[in-house]
């Protein structure tokens, strides 16, 4: 089990690493659009980071299966 939450943490770092970035390069001053852009992705990051470990774990589960 330890595996699939390493690769959470890891898919997650490495998301919030690259929206940070993209949000760095395409700063245009501070608004509300950007406020949301930058809840709405933080939250679709989190959830596709289980997603993705979810995924993994389902293919081993079914690889193990006589």
């Amino acid at each position: 089990m330890s595996k699939y939450i390493s690769k959470f943490f890891l898919t997650l770092l490495a998301s919030v690493i690259l929206l940070f970035i993209f949000i760095f390069v395409f700063d245009g001053g501070e608004s509300y659009a950007e406020t949301w852009i930058l809840t709405f992705g933080t939250i679709i990051i989190v959830l596709l980071s289980f997603v993705i470990a979810l995924m993994y774990y389902l293919i081993d589960l079914i690889k193990k299966k006589p």
